[in-house]
């Protein structure tokens, strides 16, 4: 597996595990999108199939849901979200050609975020099960 690969999926296991829902009756309305549209196996496979403008266009769906999100959560649900496009836009300069050690400084960068989109997905997690009735 290529090096961009290995920190897409890195980046894409901390999201899934902040956000795949189902939520039931008499939640906040956001319970409702969240579940439905925090599904990132479409993203995930779009990147497997080397699909960057399927992933793109998942990406900015994931983008629009955080953007929806209640105050409370909103931060982290972006942070998430910019942790996904940026794991695109490395792989699309990737698939560019663009310049290799730019390519890495960004990679590098993403890395170092990793435990921040971890500590961020806890919280998404926490306020799913608190707000939602979810355990994740």
């Amino acid at each position: 597996m290529r090096r961009g690969r290995r920190v897409a999926v890195a980046a894409l296991t901390l999201v899934l595990a902040g956000t795949a829902t189902a939520c039931g009756d008499g939640t906040p309305s956001f319970c409702e999108p969240l579940a439905r549209q925090s599904d990132m196996a479409r993203l995930s496979a779009a990147l497997d199939a080397g699909d960057l403008g399927k992933a793109r266009r998942e990406a900015a769906r994931f983008a629009r849901l955080a953007e929806q999100a209640p105050d409370e959560v909103r931060p982290d649900l972006k942070a998430l979200a910019d942790g996904v496009a940026d794991v695109v836009d490395i792989l699309e300069a990737d698939a560019a050609g663009s310049d290799p050690a730019a390519i890495e400084r960004r990679r590098e960068e993403l890395n170092t975020r990793l435990a921040e989109l971890g500590r961020r997905s806890t919280s998404v997690q926490t306020w799913a099960s608190r707000e939602c009735g979810i355990d994740l």
